[in-house]
């Protein structure tokens, strides 16, 4: 298996969890599964193009690339979402619906950068 897939497949499994999580009720490891699905997609992406996906920082670079890259916008606002949750992680502010609905956009996002990693 290589590097991009094993992201791949962990992305995948990340996001299983996380809704199994928050189903159980557990929305502070729910919020932090669906953010480390999206880090393990974009870590894919990253992997296969050569750019740098160590820090948090390189994530907004990558989302910011696949932008001028694909001139969909809306990468960096669902993004957003998933970003939130991992905050959420920490501070647990977030409620159950608000944490369903970025969840929606971490689907969203994971689907885009499925449809992107296929060109």
């Amino acid at each position: 298996m290589t590097t991009v897939e094993r992201y791949q497949e962990v992305s995948t499994t990340l996001f299983d969890q996380a809704h199994a999580e928050l189903d159980a009720g557990d929305l502070i490891q729910a919020s932090e599964k669906f953010w480390g699905a999206t880090a393990q997609a974009l870590k894919a992406i990253a992997q296969e193009r050569g750019w740098n996906h160590g820090s948090h920082a390189h994530f907004y670079a990558i989302v910011r690339n696949l932008v001028d890259e694909t001139g969909d916008h809306q990468l960096v606002e669902l993004f957003g979402g998933a970003n939130l949750l991992h905050i959420n992680f920490y501070e647990h502010w977030l409620e159950e619906i608000e944490i369903r609905t970025f969840a929606q956009q971490v689907q969203e996002l994971l689907d885009r950068l499925a449809a992107i990693d296929e060109n």
